[in-house]
């Protein structure tokens, strides 16, 4: 009977028992430290990809005004060489 027991933990049922045994530990390690982990790891991503998308939207407003502002800047340049250059045709048949 003694034997039969030996035999039993030492053979295939043994193994299996020892690798439930492992498992489990790998289950409540996971379910204890790795997934913690992860999921604030991945909290911090989220947090960070919200504060650059803010950041972004930001850039994009500032961006826009002043691209606004400079083609407002370029359309009385235009406006003011068309002046200038009127004003030399004027000069010119004058002369």
């Amino acid at each position: 009977m003694i034997e039969a027991l030996v035999a039993a933990a030492l053979g295939p049922a043994g193994a299996v028992a020892v690798l439930l045994l492992v498992l489990v530990g790998i289950y409540k390690i996971s379910v204890s430290y790795a997934f913690p982990i992860a999921k604030e790891y991945v909290d911090n991503q989220a947090a960070s990809m919200k504060e650059i998308l803010l950041e972004h939207k930001e850039d994009r407003k500032v961006f826009q005004e002043t691209i606004s502002t400079l083609a407002k800047r370029q359309t009385r340049l235009e406006n003011d060489v068309e002046d200038i250059k009127t004003d030399i045709k004027i000069i010119k048949e004058k002369i």
